[in-house]
């Protein structure tokens, strides 16, 4: 191929820093007036030879360090009022947040664990460096989970847990430090607090779902009051470095009363499993609801009346289980197989029982199954599930009637996890199946991750059953109603979940009550997340609204958090325009208070993890958003001043995903990407969809009754209707975005060997590692780019850590993180710029000047080239 010679396993066109290309003439030697004609035909050729090739060798060290802020082009303190507050309260106006000087966007991270009590050095080092990369606020989270000196937590004094007092002079100081720099607070209440025995919390045989108290807070008495406590001492604490109580102290932007904390939409079959005296609390309230509701047990019985349907010949059934499996098929692995045995002794006579003895404990649950495939179930039918079981020592089962894959293995109206014990229990479940079922259904028991046996017998499934509605010898007056779960009547179980909402509801309530009333909170307060209550929930209990979002999550197979056993799925969200991770959840907004997203990240080591920045600069811009938190700066685990990336979460460290986070806070917190003006309004029953918010702002609106309409983009191509944004991913190896906006140009996704116009700004990539990069151009005082006097370019593709060890899937690295410094690999690309005289400055992680990269001569204007070898991710233009 001409021009894109491959020579002792480099492409020439990288290593020559495109000088094989002539300004002035062609391969051919003819003359031409630009490169750029060139260009369009060789890149994507070359991209096919090249791309495999432009990878470690193309890689450098880069840091930005931790404690800087020195003055330098990429120095945007000065973006923030200093200090934090000095303009009044954080309040809503026209559903946004607004201080006495205006509208007020921020742009933030969390902290988490020991990261919110840094040394005083420290945090006037990382206060001062966050407000340089352009942050304005903290997200101050996971300070409730631990004791001293990763959390809050002093000791338990008769039975009350105290606050840490070095922990709270340190929090203090670097409030006051974070305030002095322009940075905002977000105050969390409730993260990771679990409360002890030695409190007088009953902790033993809590089910996972109830992890740091989550789900038990909403209906606890004890968990209440302590909450308000707490609530009390955090709050009406005094930092004498400000000299201001925390609710006196306009620095404190908003605060959060729960993280990630469902109750209703959780359901009862949580509650029904909950040890005493859990259990009883929850059914002690339900029974006082029950009474507020219902007179009798009549009334009860009447409103409760199910419709019978008369029970069908059995779908699937374990007759056959005196011999065999029969059709039921059973899953296992050569490392963990399960020994069958048949026509064991059953609960009754003439019921014989299936033995299943896992001859080891399989690594996740669904490593061991039975199941009974091709089941004829029918949307919106009544069905019967009914069975016999034990277990030689307790355990638990899994159980659930569920699409059969390999699209979707989701519960089809049923789903369950039983705990057995040696005694025979009958188990006797009516459920109503899902109105969409995408393809085959499947009755299965999973049984992995526990090596007791266990015995089925006397198995049937039917079409048709009766709804259990009040069981014999249970009545309102007597207020032992049980808590109903799948057999109960459907308006049974609508009316504890209306239980479970009502109670949420009243819970927020009260804390917030609390917090404004009693305590003097000024600022505007938020429950949990959306996504964790109900829409009408929110609307009906927060000042705004919070969101939370991952694009591929690391998953962890068998043990949660194992540092060494995950996995990714390591694509890039560039390609799926119609599922991705962040514009999904516009819809989710409320259109009348603010809205922001207060964790959301693409984890490391994801090859496209970078996108995290750009992605939620554009999408927030456009959308009108309130608020974008990063998860995480750093966890306090790994210093402050590190030169590595560290895990999944950490942005400190991580020169790819800071480069950007600067350059793209101007286009956010200055407005540079104006949102879309026409708007589409959900309902809080049926949101707009995702795909229309490249035309319109989505949200729901509490008080409308229909909504707008509003069709969502089909295919793999967004845009707004100008065209400044382009979400562009009809053909997936070449998904991409690009922004083309006065003050700033971007375009970012799978975009090795491809050529952009962006408003004039020519702009040409080469090859590049993984085919992925970002580039994007900002004004940095403001102004067009054909009148600005200095731009900052970011040019960026991925970090990784020398010593980082790929599995051959390239999912996970597992333990095998590697060492610092960091290394990114430098994005080879020419852009021409159609303005006179520019000079280009390669800048060093401080963003001070390195050297200058001469301009080559355009009839267009101006021409650079960008590579590796200039040892840098972001460069300064200037005039």
């Amino acid at each position: 191929m001409a021009g894109a010679q491959t020579v002792g396993g480099k492409c020439q066109i990288l290593r020559h820093g495109w000088d094989s290309i002539s300004p002035g003439r062609g391969q051919d030697g003819a003359v031409m007036r630009s490169p750029l004609p060139l260009l369009r035909r060789i890149v994507p050729a070359f991209l096919v030879s090249c791309a495999a090739v432009a990878g470690a060798a193309d890689r450098f060290p880069f840091v930005i360090p931790g404690d800087d802020a020195s003055a330098s082009v990429t120095n945007l303190s000065g973006l923030s009022p200093r200090p934090a507050g000095a303009d009044g309260f954080v309040r809503i106006r026209h559903a946004h947040f607004f201080t006495d000087t205006g509208r007020l966007k921020l742009w933030g991270v969390n902290t988490c664990f020991a990261g919110n009590f840094p040394e005083h050095g420290d945090a006037e080092k990382v206060a001062a460096h966050l407000a340089k990369l352009g942050f304005n606020a903290v997200r101050m989270h996971h300070h409730d989970t631990s004791a001293a000196p990763r959390g809050i937590w002093g000791p338990v004094v008769d039975g009350h847990r105290t606050l840490s007092p070095a922990q709270l002079e340190r929090q203090d100081y670097f409030l006051n430090e974070l305030h002095k720099n322009g940075v905002y607070a977000n105050l969390n209440l409730h993260v990771g607090r679990e409360l002890t025995e030695a409190e007088g919390f009953a902790r033993q045989d809590l089910p996972y779902a109830t992890r740091f108290d989550k789900y038990l807070l909403y209906f606890e008495p004890a968990a209440k009051v302590r909450l308000k406590e707490f609530a009390r001492d955090y709050l009406l604490h005094e930092n004498p470095y400000r000299k201001l109580r925390r609710v006196d102290d306009p620095g404190i932007a908003m605060i959060e009363i729960t993280n990630e904390n469902s109750f209703s939409k959780f359901g009862p079959e949580i509650a029904a499993g909950l040890p005493e005296p859990h259990r009883g609390e929850f059914k002690r309230q339900w029974n006082a609801w029950l009474a507020q509701h219902y007179a009798t047990t009549a009334t009860l019985r009447q409103a409760w009346r199910g419709s019978s349907e008369p029970l069908g010949a059995a779908l699937a059934e374990s007759a056959m289980w005196q011999t065999g499996l029969g059709p039921w098929r059973l899953k296992q692995t050569r490392e963990h197989p399960v020994r069958t045995s048949f026509g064991q002794p059953g609960p009754e006579p003439g019921v014989p029982a299936l033995r299943l003895e896992p001859q080891g404990t399989a690594p996740d649950l669904s490593a061991q199954e039975i199941q009974f495939p091709n089941t004829a179930v029918e949307a919106g039918q009544v069905y019967t599930l009914s069975f016999w079981v034990r277990a030689d020592a307790p355990r638990p089962l899994f159980v659930d009637v569920s699409n059969a894959g390999p699209a979707s293995w989701t519960a089809v109206g049923f789903h369950e996890t039983l705990a057995l014990r040696p005694a025979w229990q009958k188990v006797h479940r009516v459920f109503r199946a899902s109105a969409a079922i995408p393809g085959g259904t499947r009755l299965c028991f999973k049984f992995g991750g526990s090596s007791v046996p266990f015995a089925l017998a006397g198995l049937t499934l039917r079409r048709g059953g009766d709804w259990i509605v009040v069981p014999a010898g249970q009545t309102v007056e007597a207020r032992d109603i049980e808590i109903p779960v799948a057999g109960w009547s459907e308006l049974a179980q609508r009316d504890v979940v209306r239980f479970m909402a009502d109670t949420e509801t009243a819970f927020i309530r009260e804390i917030t009550d609390y917090l404004k009333k009693d305590l003097g909170v000024r600022v505007p307060i938020t429950a949990s997340q959306i996504t964790y209550h109900s829409p009408e929930i929110v609307a009906a209990t927060c000042d705004y609204t919070d969101i939370h979002s991952y694009w591929q999550h690391p998953h962890f197979p068998r043990k949660p958090w194992d540092p060494v056993d995950w996995n990714i799925r390591n694509t890039a969200m560039e390609r799926v325009p119609d599922a991705d991770a962040l514009l999904s959840r516009a819809p989710w907004r409320l259109l009348d208070r603010p809205f922001t997203i207060s964790e959301w990240n693409i984890p490391d080591p994801n090859d496209a993890a970078a996108s995290v920045v750009p992605f939620a600069a554009v999408i927030a811009a456009l959308q009108d958003w309130d608020g974008v938190f990063f998860f995480q700066y750093s966890g306090g685990d790994g210093g402050w001043y590190t030169d590595r990336v560290q895990r999944f979460f950490s942005f400190n460290g991580q020169p790819a995903k800071l480069a950007l986070s600067t350059a793209l806070a101007l286009l956010y917190r200055r407005g540079d990407l104006a949102p879309l003006t026409e708007v589409a309004a959900g309902t809080l029953e049926k949101m707009p969809p995702a795909t229309a918010g490249f035309t319109h702002r989505l949200g729901m609106d509490p008080q409308a009754r229909t909504a707008t309409a509003a069709a969502g983009t089909p295919g793999k191509r967004l845009a707004t209707p100008d065209g400044r944004v382009v979400w562009d991913a009809s053909d997936a190896d070449r998904a991409h975005v690009t922004v083309n906006v006065p003050a700033t140009r971007a375009a970012w996704g799978l975009i090795g060997g491809t050529t952009f116009d962006l408003g004039g700004v020519q702009l040409a990539v080469g090859a590049v590692d993984r085919n992925y990069a970002t580039v994007v151009l900002t004004s940095l005082d403001g102004k067009p780019r054909e009148t600005s006097g200095r731009v900052l370019l970011a040019a960026v593709s991925s970090a990784t850590n020398p010593g980082m060890k790929w599995n051959d899937t390239r999912t996970s690295v597992g333990k095998d993180w590697g060492d610092g410094p960091a290394q990114v690999n430098g994005i080879a690309a020419e852009i021409t710029l159609p303005r006179a005289h520019a000079r280009l400055f390669a800048l060093d992680g401080r963003g001070a000047r390195l050297a200058e990269i001469p301009a080559v001569a355009s009839p267009a204007g101006t021409r650079f080239k960008l590579g590796p070898e200039h040892h840098t991710l972001w460069y300064e233009i200037a005039w």
